[in-house]
């Protein structure tokens, strides 16, 4: 995460607040609050609170990837149906985020690739509450939404969980890293792919 300019400083306090999230008695019900905002409008990725969980509880990592896959994949739903609704509304808002130019481009992301864009937005740090607001904009089916989603989203949590859970307390150095981390995940996975696919 960016601290060299006020608003990066101040995005890495909150971090740190998500982080300690974390450790209270009422983290899985965080959990399942963070994963869903996250997937509308909450500008902390859900993985700094999964990845000390699951680092602090192995044995747990299944349960809790899958209250993170399904608790974001509902935030995403929620999302679609905004976009579905109130996309010209929305517009303002979108704006004064800054998300202007990344709704463009996810735009042009769905006309030229469609449901493997959101896959692809699910899995990677690319904006995926974007990416679900303007999915409804467009007019996206709801089943492909849904099954894209899950894929996407199962996939990234549930790797990300294992690789926490069977580092442990290491795991908690990567979380500053966590967008890096998920486009490393993506490349592997997409190495993985090319070479099944050549074979």
């Amino acid at each position: 995460m960016n601290s060299g300019n006020p608003a990066g400083r101040g995005l890495a306090r909150f971090a740190d607040r998500v982080i300690a999230w974390a450790r209270l008695p009422r983290a899985p019900a965080l959990l399942c609050a963070v994963s869903f905002a996250e997937s509308i409008f909450f500008p902390i990725p859900v993985d700094v609170m999964l990845v000390p969980m699951c680092a602090a509880s192995p044995g747990r990592m299944l349960r809790l990837a899958a209250l993170t896959t399904a608790f974001s994949v509902l935030g995403g739903l929620a999302g679609l149906m905004l976009g579905y609704l109130a996309i010209d509304a929305l517009m303002p808002w979108i704006e004064s985020l800054g998300w202007s130019d990344e709704y463009a481009q996810v735009e042009s992301g769905y006309r030229q690739w469609g449901y493997w864009a959101l896959v692809l937005a699910a899995f990677t740090p690319l904006p995926y509450k974007v990416f679900a607001i303007s999915a409804g904009g467009l007019s996206m089916g709801i089943g492909a939404f849904l099954t894209a989603s899950l894929l996407g989203r199962g996939l990234r949590f549930f790797l990300v969980g294992a690789l926490a859970a069977w580092l442990g307390p290491k795991a908690l150095r990567a979380i500053r890293y966590s967008d890096r981390l998920g486009w490393l995940l993506a490349g592997l996975m997409l190495a993985a792919f090319a070479v099944w696919w050549c074979l």
